[in-house]
């Protein structure tokens, strides 16, 4: 038996799980990427902001309960920048060297998103993962900075995966039938910087999920079919 991580998620407001690529017109992921999955819970966990020490360790997986209803708002964002200039002719600027600028954006948010996440690693990793989301060290939050979250029902279970045809859980890869994304996924340092990995994922339409024309390797949990990064059968 195979032991994970599951709670529910449950955005009492809105949340927004923006695109990195986009500018003025900021685009929502329809789910939260791992990467967001992950990093609620290293806030959970109590650690410093960017931290990927152990993201190798954990799989992540997710149900959509509910994709709630998109909206657009805009928002005047106030841009800080320093010009090069010599410090003899700062002095004279009475706003010093910050040049502030205004620039109106639009952005997509979700109302009423339901998730129920997974969360596969070794043992010791799972039972950190549940008593921290029982008692996060910092306010939880599910996209921007101001997108709370609750955590419900955090727990472990113990499950066997099996061969099954229908899947409930998002797909990282290629099905028909399903709505197609390419999230991020995981984060790689090269040299000082950091890079984004991106994969492709499938979403079953929601509570029926989606019949495979061939059986994939999954973990039935509360009558859904779960499956993660590298299930295969």
């Amino acid at each position: 038996m195979e032991k994970i991580l599951t709670c529910g998620l449950v955005c009492p407001f809105w949340t927004s799980f923006r695109n990195p690529s986009t500018v003025n017109v900021h685009v929502t992921y329809p789910f939260p990427p791992p990467t967001t999955l992950y990093g609620m819970l290293n806030a959970a966990r109590g650690m410093p902001q960017d931290w990927q020490d152990d993201q190798d360790e954990w799989q992540i997986s997710l149900v959509i309960e509910s994709s709630g209803k998109l909206i657009q708002t805009f928002s005047k964002i106030m841009k800080i920048y320093e010009e090069k200039r010599k410090k003899a002719e700062a002095a004279k600027d009475k706003y010093g060297k910050g040049v502030f600028q205004k620039t109106t954006v639009m952005r997509q948010k979700m109302i009423g998103v339901e998730y129920t996440a997974y969360f596969k690693a070794p043992e010791e990793r799972l039972i950190e993962g549940y008593q921290a989301l029982l008692s996060p060290h910092w306010p939880l939050y599910l996209g921007e900075s101001d997108d709370l979250v609750d955590v419900i029902s955090p727990r472990i279970i113990e499950v066997e995966p099996m061969p099954v045809k229908r899947i409930h859980s998002i797909i990282p890869e290629l099905e028909q039938g399903c709505r197609l994304v390419k999230v991020p996924n995981r984060f790689v340092k090269q040299g000082k910087s950091w890079h984004v990995q991106q994969q492709l994922y499938s979403i079953p339409p929601e509570k029926d999920g989606i019949q495979l024309s061939k059986p994939k390797l999954a973990y039935t949990i509360e009558e859904r079919n779960i499956v993660f990064n590298g299930n295969s059968w």
